[in-house]
């Protein structure tokens, strides 16, 4: 019940969102970019060195409906120009990015059950992000749980990334929706997200995203043909501005290894019992 709930928030965020609807924009990183992390990643405690970026999952909508035609090839084009953009970006903020393929999936059975078990619990807490806050990534309430933990020991990182785009072309039959007040003839534009969850801990330690700034028109808008003829172009701005706030990996500051046997993160510092019981006994006057 509760997954089906999740699923059904996640299909309704996105469609308000691509309608462009102002409820959903609230808890995107539609206006620009948008960060969020938690204290830890901050800190650097769990800031990862390595990151697997994965294969972006996209949504396409043309004339503010969902496309039903078939436009894979097509988007696929713009995930991988993608992927060279974001690993160009987070590389150059001192991370090591170990980039997975299809022809890698494809090619390992375990690899791709473990991705689409990680992919669908990511899914469910992506729709809640969408659907809500950003902010409470902050305070790791998000979580891709032991999924998450698999995946990325398996591919030897010490954390994932989860792209997830959403593309929002018009056409030249546009005009209907401009005068029922739909939009003004250029909506359209992309934008994108991706969190990153850490192999220790399997949450969602930090969360970034940003819209393509090229075009013109209500938030980039542009023509979905204009989007898949440049869309090296749209591909680069999107990545470099969902990876502004994202902050450097300091080598000096280099994390513990990951302990693979981790379960949990504990956040405080063990415990004595018997020395407390010791002192409290000494204050109370005991022999």
């Amino acid at each position: 019940m509760i997954k089906q709930f999740r699923k059904g928030l996640w299909a309704a965020g996105t469609m308000l969102i691509l309608l462009g609807t102002q409820p959903a924009l609230a808890g995107v990183c539609w206006w620009g970019e948008c960060s969020e992390m938690t204290n830890e990643f901050r800190t650097m405690e769990l800031r990862p060195q390595t990151i697997a970026l994965l294969p972006a999952r996209s949504s396409l909508t043309q004339d503010g409906l969902f496309n039903s035609e078939n436009k894979v090839g097509e988007t696929a084009g713009l995930e991988d120009a993608l992927a060279n953009s974001l690993e160009k970006e987070i590389s150059g903020l001192g991370y090591t990015v170990r980039r997975v393929t299809f022809d890698e999936i494809n090619a390992d059975p375990q690899l791709a059950s473990l991705l689409n078990a990680a992919n669908q619990r990511y899914d469910e807490e992506y729709a809640t992000i969408v659907a809500f806050k950003v902010s409470a990534v902050k305070y790791r309430r998000y979580s891709v749980g032991e999924e998450g933990r698999r995946l990325a020991n398996y591919l030897g990182v010490d954390a994932a990334a989860f792209p997830r785009m959403q593309i929002a072309g018009s056409s030249s039959t546009s005009k209907w929706a401009s005068a029922i007040g739909g939009h003004d003839g250029k909506a359209g534009g992309i934008n994108m997200e991706f969190g990153l969850v850490h192999a220790r801990t399997g949450n969602i330690e930090a969360f970034f995203g940003g819209v393509s700034k090229s075009g013109s028109g209500p938030f980039g808008g542009v023509s979905f043909k204009k989007i898949l003829k440049k869309g090296d172009k749209y591909m680069q701005d999107i990545a470099e501005t969902a990876t502004k706030k994202m902050p450097e990996f300091d080598e000096a500051l280099k994390p513990q290894k990951l302990d693979e046997e981790a379960t949990e993160l504990v956040l405080y510092d063990e415990v004595d019992e018997e020395a407390v019981l010791d002192d409290l006994d000494d204050l109370l006057g005991g022999e």
